[in-house]
């Protein structure tokens, strides 16, 4: 049997990407044509060829690892975060310790580069649960008939338009419309200038755009959208509308945009994945009709336990001080921490204090992002506190505004 050190690991050389794509199509099942391929490479990548590392053997690329340097919203604040992506082996490779060597190197790396956090979508939780990534965001994957996803609550005033533009030519208006609706949130990723152009505003993605403008004619939210064809079980409407971003600066923005929504004739079937704090659940007259399944959303992986804890706001004042007593990859972040707040900035100090719990370096990332209060997490065998009567206390300091939702692919 091969051994580790007969491997070679280190970022694809010029004219490798395209082995390095093949073999990444192959391992998530992706059509191998030659056109989809070019397709796919040249349209769609937005993987930097820096940014991608292999592992070799005998000259081939026999496992694949990517990265994103990402700038994601930490409960209202900016923090760095590398977006893994790509992460794949060879059949006949596994089970050699590749995937490990090159998570773990890249989380090396990251904590030098002083990145604290690393986030990404998994194929299989079980994988990354064993590198230290915890759940960081979940929520509810709508799948309705719009005819049947009528509001309850009063109508709200419905002075202001929307209007519709075509894939790519949507204005530039929605990318300030999105960071402005992101500011504030939990877990939304800037999109520099190369995303919107090349996934959002490029011809590829089909994206339709629709802004709705309050009635002074300022844009207050907009939704980007897909329309496709689904097979005819019985006669009538025969589309899905499939929301990509749903984005609104206040309520009569949201409810306008759902009235948008509902007003596509043709349209038998509506899918939205929202955040588990979404307004729609509590305004319909059936929520049960928009048949709402939990979906697990994006892992976070604790690079740097103090420069992490400190990247985020604290909402109400208070001092707590928490201990990690294991972290095999990242042996940097074992200790006791104390977070000092006073209701907006904070301070993360090390400590010789008893610690007012312990908890995994897996619930941790949970805790931080709001996915998961001390008290579920203690109840899941994640964390342990000292005192549980401080249980209402610290569920309410690591409180965050809004839910932790991510709406980017990677």
């Amino acid at each position: 049997m091969t051994k580790l050190n007969d491997y070679e690991f280190r970022p694809v050389a010029p004219g490798e990407l395209k082995q390095f794509l093949s073999l990444q199509r192959y391992v998530f099942a992706g059509d191998a044509s030659p056109s989809k391929e070019k397709k796919e490479e040249e349209d769609t990548n937005l993987l930097e060829r820096e940014n991608a590392k292999a592992a070799f053997f005998k000259g081939k690329i026999v496992a694949t690892f990517g990265q994103f340097p990402f700038q994601m919203r930490f409960n209202g604040k900016e923090v760095r975060a590398d977006g893994v992506t790509s992460v794949g082996t060879d059949p006949g490779h596994r089970r050699r310790g590749l995937v490990r060597k090159l998570v773990t190197d890249r989380l090396r790396k990251a904590y030098e580069e002083e990145i604290p956090a690393s986030i990404l979508w998994a194929s299989m939780g079980a994988i990354y649960q064993r590198f230290g990534y915890g759940l960081a965001s979940s929520g509810y994957r709508y799948q309705f008939d719009p005819r049947m996803a009528e509001v309850q609550i009063d109508a709200m005033p419905t002075e202001g338009s929307i209007t519709r533009f075509e894939p790519g030519v949507a204005p530039t208006v929605v990318r300030d419309l999105y960071e402005e609706f992101r500011t504030p949130r939990n877990l939304l990723l800037h999109r520099p200038s190369t995303v919107w152009d090349k996934a959002y505003f490029g011809p590829n993605p089909n994206y339709h755009y629709a802004v709705r403008y309050d009635e002074s004619g300022k844009p207050d939210g907009y939704i980007s959208y897909r329309l496709r064809e689904i097979p005819k079980s019985t006669d009538g409407p025969d589309q899905r509308l499939s929301v990509q971003d749903f984005v609104y600066l206040n309520n009569e923005a949201y409810q306008a945009l759902w009235d948008y929504i509902r007003s596509h004739d043709l349209v038998k079937e509506v899918v939205i994945y929202a955040p588990l704090d979404d307004p729609a659940t509590h305004m319909l007259l059936e929520p049960r009709l928009l048949h709402p399944r939990w979906f697990e959303g994006v892992w976070l992986r604790t690079v740097n336990v103090p420069k992490l804890t400190s990247s985020r706001s604290y909402p109400i004042e208070g001092s707590v001080c928490f201990e990690i007593k294991e972290d095999t990859d990242c042996p940097w972040n074992v200790g006791r921490f104390r977070v000092s707040s006073d209701g907006r900035d904070c301070e993360v100090t090390k400590s010789a204090d008893d610690a007012d719990f312990q908890i995994s370096i897996n619930g941790l990332a949970s805790l931080l992002s709001g996915q998961g209060s001390l008290s579920l997490l203690c109840n899941s065998s994640r964390a342990q506190i000292r005192d549980r009567n401080q249980l209402p206390f610290i569920d309410g300091f690591f409180g965050t505004r809004y839910k932790p939702h991510c709406v980017d692919d990677f």
